[in-house]
């Protein structure tokens, strides 16, 4: 026998069996590291050389309602405001839709979703006087590979955070599997989800900008078809998303894997993930106002408002007119706005700001006397006589004014 100098790997991907419209497949099925293998060529006769196969399938088991009853929204939708907690955890045991006295082979997470990939490994390899006239065999290999779901999502959507930089990215995640697992997302507590069951996750992301994404094959000229154009620039943004999100599973002491939002983010997830083309911040004293915090300031100082407009769209904007309106929240849904005796401002409680460029930021500055201490909120509102008629209501979200005047 002569040695095995020479091997070559290639595979196809032959057919998806049980789903009835083709399926995509994310990312890659099967992969491996042909340089170990050929670190150990030449190979003599009557040795063996180990290659390695790596399988790795990541298909959509999402969004399959009729596996179980819908979590109750409970107040929760895509553009309402929460009536609890987001962090809320949400349980409905899974709508059981098999016999009463199973098949010993039936799984707990089994409701046919097994999805089967199989595909056909060519190999090539080649040795001896014939290797040196460029000669060489072929050997064919079929892999049948079955995919059942660990963990998918029933439904998405969002809620507005207190920042208006974030939001959080609500996720019904059913365990298909028939094993308790936890669910944990990048800087998230852990989610504990038994056999069958379903609850609700909630994830504070960073809202994105759309400058932020890597450019699309098809912005790259590839794809002339806009529609075409408009499911790659999706793709690439669910893609980077979920890359953020860091979604992982984990079966105690068995098995790990990840979960992945990619393909499931519809156009409207996605606008509300995205930062809006105006960004307006309001800084009081210099402080930025755009978490939970207060604000301090002390009784009888004047106090510096400031509102600022960066310009990311890619138009001129403005010019605006701008309306402090100062409250109390008595947290018992009363705003008391009479407190022209507690308030005064410092000039005019209107402000304007002149046309910006795109690229461009603009700034109006103001000022605020208390002359009690307390909690106060401030409501900025827009004329309606202004140009700000002509865009859509989701540029113009400013964030929560909240100032605490102290003692001095």
């Amino acid at each position: 026998g002569r040695p095995l100098e020479a091997l070559w790997v290639s595979y196809i991907i032959l057919i998806i069996i049980i789903i009835i419209v083709v399926e995509k497949l994310y990312g890659d099925f099967l992969s491996w590291n042909l340089e170990e293998t050929l670190a150990q060529f030449p190979l003599p006769p009557g040795k063996v050389a180990t290659f390695t196969i790596n399988i790795k399938v990541k298909l959509d088991f999402s969004c399959q309602e009729n596996l179980l009853q819908d979590l109750s929204d409970d107040g929760i939708s895509v553009s309402g405001f929460p009536l609890s907690s987001p962090f809320r955890q949400v349980v409905r045991p899974r709508v059981e839709s098999k016999p009463v006295n199973p098949p010993e082979s039936s799984k707990a997470g089994d409701f046919s979703h097994v999805k089967t990939l199989e595909a056909i490994l060519n190999f090539k390899y080649s040795g001896g006087p014939g290797h040196i006239e460029g000669y060489y065999r072929n050997l064919s290999l079929g892999l049948h590979v079955e995919v059942e779901p660990s963990v998918f999502f029933t439904r998405v959507s969002t809620l507005p955070a207190t920042s208006t930089r974030q939001c959080h990215l609500l996720l019904d995640v059913f365990n298909s599997t028939e094993h308790e697992l936890t669910v944990s997302a990048r800087s998230n507590e852990a989610l504990v989800l038994h056999a069958g069951e379903c609850q609700r996750m909630a994830i504070q992301v960073d809202k994105f900008s759309v400058e932020s994404f890597p450019e699309s094959p098809g912005e790259k000229g590839q794809f002339a078809n806009p529609k075409q154009l408009e499911e790659e620039r999706q793709e690439a943004r669910g893609l980077e998303i979920s890359s953020k999100l860091d979604i992982h599973w984990r079966i105690i002491s068995f098995l790990c894997g990840e979960a992945s939002v990619e393909g499931l983010l519809n156009q409207l997830v996605l606008e509300h993930l995205q930062l809006a083309p105006l960004q307006w911040d309001v800084l009081v004293d210099g402080q930025l106002c755009d978490r939970e915090e207060a604000a301090a300031c002390q009784v009888g100082d004047p106090v510096c408002l400031e509102v600022r407009l960066t310009n990311r769209s890619p138009c001129s904007v403005g010019p605006f007119a701008l309306t402090v309106v100062p409250f109390q929240d008595h947290q018992n849904g009363v705003h008391n706005y009479n407190l022209h005796d507690t308030i005064s401002f410092v000039g005019s409680s209107t402000f304007y700001l002149d046309a910006v460029q795109p690229s461009g930021q603009s700034a109006c500055l103001g000022a605020l006397l208390f002359l009690y201490t307390g909690d106060f909120f401030l409501h900025i509102r827009f004329h309606e006589d202004s140009t700000s008629k002509e865009l859509p209501p989701s540029w113009f979200c400013l964030p929560s004014v909240h100032v605490r005047a102290l003692e001095a």
